[in-house]
C-alpha cells in the first residue's frame, strides 16, 4: 500500500536535511558528547554528518544545539570519527 518515508533530520553544522540513517546521533551527558549508535540514549540528540565535525566545532553548533554554555569534551566523538575514516 503506502510506504513510509524515512525520517529526516538536519545536520547541526551544514543544516542540510538527510535521512536519519545517514547521520550520526550525538547526546550530551554531563559535559561530554557521546555517540548514540542505537539511537536510544535519553536526552536531546544532535545529528551530524561525519564530514561536518570541524564545521560544527568552528560554529559552536554543539553548544547551540544542546543549549549548553560550558566547555564540551569531544574525545569519544573524535575517536569514533577516526575509526570511521580508517
Amino acid at each position: 500500500m503506502f510506504s513510509k518515508k524515512p525520517r529526516q533530520r538536519s545536520c547541526i553544522a551544514c543544516r542540510r536535511l538527510e535521512n536519519w540513517t545517514d547521520l550520526i546521533r550525538t547526546v550530551l551527558l554531563d559535559n561530554e558528547i557521546k555517540v548514540d549508535l542505537n539511537h536510544r540514549m535519553p536526552g536531546r540528540g544532535a545529528w551530524l554528518h561525519s564530514k561536518c565535525f570541524q564545521i560544527a566545532l568552528e560554529r559552536k553548533a554543539f553548544n547551540r544545539s544542546f543549549k549548553y554554555e560550558g566547555e564540551i569534551k569531544f574525545k569519544e566523538l573524535e575517536d569514533y570519527l577516526k575509526n570511521l575514516s580508517n
